[in-house]
């Protein structure tokens, strides 16, 4: 992590580089993708950033204050019929919820050794605020990256340190001690706490338990009664009872188990030595507070311990880390398999919700081992494809920096006399062909495992952002690293490629943050639109013309209702069709394949060292941990059920949902726009105006149902990660009595007899536990194929019908003289609403992040392409915004501007001052409104 120099580094050079992607071609190749590249990231750079951070702040107070306004406004009780009022007011209250704007949750994965944590450093802008991972074989905790919000009163830098429960201790205890405990042999049943070599199996659960109770646990031999030649005492192993229940009484460290630790500080020098008090220690095991006593023989000893054995996670903020302020949240994960249960799932759970997956590796590595590939696991990318994150993927090459000239000059086929940086940037160029190469490669090896016959189609889908960098030169050049000498490659901070890196975090996040604000903008001033237009109807129709429209408006009513529910019919049947033509069988015939691999498998395991199997102490951490350890044997064994579903699933909850969602969007547009034509023409039959209406009735509707079809398909793909990861579990539950048996086994020859037990466990379930996994995901899948029918005929076909009933019914509402003055006395506080919302559109879509987000990927969940920032596909999130933002308004833009008032035409003395407490918060008030710039040429 501190950049010291790889040995290896030469060997980036030594592979020589394939004919169809030499340096030169790599760097023709990329130079165009580059260079757009380059335009898009200017336009997310710290200014803009803030210039939309503000708008968005700007904007949102003023919703907040236009919600609060109408909900006092309407809440009169004569302006509309008793129906009206109260479907408008429950229309309101919908959008007066606040929802917090997402984040980017960002995972770091990378192997040891890889540079994460000085890359984050240098992302946010420190020299080394992050603790440093000191031990060898033992896996840090997780650690959390947040911008701090909170007042500036408060401290520069605040942590929380999270430990494990005391229930996970105990279970984490008795695995560990078992490790450490021969079944066979003189020390049968007894603890070896003496210390282990670094190469053996039970090296971690050792150094975990010295680290945490120091000599308590390491001096732990009982006397046996009998003396030596010597003359001396002999000492033996404690029992694993007896040990058990000293540790447990020990609490010089376990005292914090349960509890969160809250540190603060005002520098980064004085936060990071708090938290490596909670962590890891910088050199030795045990960090001693020199008030221990020694033996009584003199010798030196310990009982103070560390924590870090026992933290589960670790979150931090500070308001100097810019690079988050846009809401992105930069996850340390230590990986997956961790030795400790409790953490294995915590990073799990993080990397099933991340919006983002980042894999980190030393330049060298990326191009000499395929990393792209085969970094992960192809377990891993399998998940990452169900999930919808294989698209939010990016790798970065770290150590940018180290190489060697003339060895580069030899692999990269460059002139001799090319200097140093110039070798660096083809070295650079020439990653970034190969690792997306190889990323390519690896789509088409998913594919082809599941069966698919077209599998460019699959990786034309997707593109892999790959970022060269160097860390420790940026820090030099930034003034962060002043002993440390100059740069040893790159000459500017931009040529060190963290910039830009910082500038794909933020622009990933505007996109999203964006999105949220514009949509609740939009929904805002569509409602304040149509709540206008009728405050602004004064027709008093005989009661004949009003039973007339009242009967033209059922008549098409029925129609649209028919429409509507043909549309949703459509959906739910390409939904189901889905299901049940593609995932289903695929899971079917997943299983049997399992089935008939499963023993095979089980016996890889159990076959000697030297051939590839586990060693005997893995194997019986294995077992008694139900088959989670650093091998996961369930995952193994049902690996052969994803491999046959995954481009399916993949296509069937994302890509083949979404294009659903989109039709279905398009067609209900298309029967509110024919309804509304066909009942305008009924007025102007029976000689009543229909300005009043406008196209601000379909307009709120549609704006309303962008928003429930993006949270019907967040929901389903939230449930659909869920159950992809349903089928390990089951298997594990038919394993557990075999790997209960197995571990029972005690006494000479128990691993032989613990592997038999094993694979005949396997042998006897696996024709049916396979069967019964796939059984039980296709069946929580037509729960969810039915659920997801019913959400869209309570949420698109009667939500939309209540609307469309409430917003034209005061075409034949009685108007009596009350209901007149009534409207007169709320249309202009309305009309002031309408003019604030229609400031706040227009503050978010003047914003620079406007610009970032175009032609961009996301990098979001929900099947999105990733934040490339070399000029990717744009992801499916933005293309709804632009479809729900811009392409749903602009057919119906010549319809507006026909409406009853035109905001830009509006006299001054037509917007009544709000008083000072009304003021929107974020907004700058001028004569009680808030600002608002007219543009030239700007539709109301």
């Amino acid at each position: 992590d501190d950049h010291a120099p790889v040995p290896a580094a030469p060997a980036a050079a030594s592979a020589p580089a394939p004919a169809e992607l030499s340096a030169p071609a790599a760097a023709a190749s990329t130079s165009a993708a580059a260079s757009a590249s380059d335009v898009a990231d200017k336009d997310v750079d710290m200014e803009a950033c803030e210039e939309q951070l503000r708008a968005e702040c700007w904007a949102l107070g003023t919703i907040k204050w236009c919600g609060d306004k109408l909900a006092k406004t309407l809440h009169s009780t004569d302006w509309a019929s008793a129906e009206v009022r109260s479907a408008r007011l429950a229309e309101l209250e919908r959008r007066r919820e606040e929802a917090a704007l997402p984040g980017v949750s960002v995972v770091v994965v990378g192997n040891t050794g890889a540079g994460k944590s000085t890359l984050l450093n240098a992302l946010l802008d420190e020299t080394r605020v992050l603790p440093t991972n000191g031990m060898r074989a033992c896996t840090a905790a997780l650690i959390e990256l947040r911008h701090e919000e909170s007042e500036k009163a408060a401290p520069e830098y605040r942590g929380e340190v999270e430990f494990l429960s005391q229930a996970e201790w105990d279970k984490e205890l008795t695995d560990l001690l078992d490790d450490l405990t021969p079944n066979d042999g003189p020390n049968e049943g007894r603890v070896a706490v003496s210390e282990v070599s670094a190469d053996s199996p039970t090296y971690a659960s050792w150094c975990r338990l010295y680290a945490l109770y120091g000599d308590t646990f390491k001096n732990s031999r009982v006397q046996t009664g009998e003396k030596g030649p010597d003359g001396r005492n002999l000492y033996r192993y404690p029992t694993l009872e007896s040990l058990t229940a000293k540790l447990k009484a020990a609490r010089g460290r376990t005292h914090a188990l349960g509890t969160v630790k809250v540190v603060t500080a005002p520098d980064a020098k004085a936060f990071r030595r708090q938290l490596e008090a909670f962590m890891d220690s910088t050199s030795d095991l045990v960090n001693c507070s020199g008030r221990c006593a020694p033996d009584r023989f003199g010798r030196p000893q310990c009982f103070c311990g560390n924590y870090w054995p026992i933290v589960k996670q670790v979150r931090a903020w500070s308001r100097k880390w810019r690079v988050l302020a846009t809401g992105a949240v930069l996850v340390d994960a230590p990986g997956v398999h961790d030795d400790n249960s409790a953490r294995d799932a915590v990073v799990k759970r993080k990397i099933k919700e991340a919006d983002a997956v980042w894999i980190v590796s030393n330049i060298v590595r990326a191009v000499n081992d395929k990393t792209a590939k085969d970094l992960l696991g192809e377990h891993f990318r399998r998940q990452l494809l169900m999930d919808g994150q294989f698209g939010a993927l990016a790798f970065v090459a770290t150590q940018s920096d180290v190489l060697e000239r003339s060895e580069a000059c030899r692999s990269l086929k460059l002139p001799r006399d090319t200097t140093l940086r110039a070798c660096a940037e083809a070295r650079n160029e020439y990653t970034a062909g190969r690792l997306r190469k190889d990323f390519h490669a690896g789509l088409r090896e998913l594919a082809e495992q599941a069966g698919e016959a077209d599998a460019a189609a699959l990786t034309a889908r997707f593109e892999l952002p790959v970022f060269a960098v160097s860390s420790v030169d940026y820090q030099k050049l930034a003034g962060l690293r002043p002993g440390d000498g100059p740069p040893r490659v790159w000459r500017s901070q931009e040529e060190t490629g963290i910039p830009r890196l910082a500038r794909h975090v933020r622009r990933q996040a505007l996109v999203r943050r964006r999105e949220i604000s514009l949509r609740r903008c939009l929904g805002m001033r569509e409602f304040a639109r149509s709540s206008l237009t009728l405050l602004e109807c004064e027709s008093r129709l005989p009661q004949a013309t009003r039973d007339s429209l009242r009967a033209a408006y059922d008549q098409r009513a029925a129609e649209a209702q028919r429409r509507l529910k043909a549309a949703c019919k459509a959906a739910e049947d390409a939904v189901r069709a889905s299901f049940d033509t593609q995932v289903a069988p695929q899971l079917q015939q997943g299983a049997a394949s399992a089935a008939s691999e499963a023993l095979s498998t089980a016996g890889a395991w159990g076959i000697s060292v030297t051939q590839g199997g586990l060693h005997w102490a893995t194997y019986k951490a294995t077992t008694r941990r139900h088959g989670v350890f650093r091998l996961n044997m369930n995952e193994a064994l049902t690996a052969p059920i994803l491999k046959a579903v995954s481009v399916q699933w993949e296509r069937a909850f994302l890509s083949g949902l979404q294009a659903t969602l989109d039709s279905l969007r398009d067609e209900v547009r298309a029967a509110l726009d024919a309804f509304h034509a066909s009942f305008t023409a009924a007025l102007a039959d029976a000689s009543v105006p229909s300005a009043g209406l406008g196209a601000a009735p379909c307009d709120s509707l549609v704006s309303a149902l962008a928003g429930v079809l993006s949270e019907v398909r967040e929901a389903a793909q939230k449930q659909q990660r869920e159950l992809s990861r349903g089928i390990e579990p089951i298997v594990q539950g038919r394993m557990l009595p075999g790997y209960d048996t197995a571990t029972a086994e005690a006494g000479t020859g128990s691993h032989r007899r613990r592997v038999a037990i094993l694979e005949q466990h396997v042998r006897a379930e696996a024709p049916k536990m396979f069967r019964a996994a796939a059984d039980g995901i296709i069946s929580k899948l037509e729960e969810m194929r039915d659920g997801l029918g019913k959400t869209l005929e309570r949420e698109v076909l009667q939500r939309t019908l209540s609307g469309l009933r409430s917003a034209y019914a005061p075409a034949w509402d009685e108007v009596g003289e009350s209901t007149l003055q009534a409207r007169r006395k709320l249309a202009p506080p309305c009309r002031e609403v309408l003019i604030a919302a229609n400031d706040a559109v227009r503050r978010l879509e003047a914003a620079p992040g406007r610009s970032a987000g175009a032609g961009t990927n996301g990098g979001g969940g929900g099947g999105g392409n990733g934040g490339d920032a070399d000029g990717g596909k744009g992801s499916d999130d933005e293309e709804e915004v632009t479809d729900v933002t811009d392409a749903a308004h602009a057919a119906k833009r010549a319809r507006q501007a026909a409406d009853t008032i035109d905001l830009d035409d509006l006299p001054a003395d037509d917007c009544s001052a709000m008083p000072d407490t009304e003021q929107p918060q974020g907004a700058a008030p001028v004569g009680g409104m808030p600002v608002r710039v007219k543009s030239e040429g700007a539709v109301a």
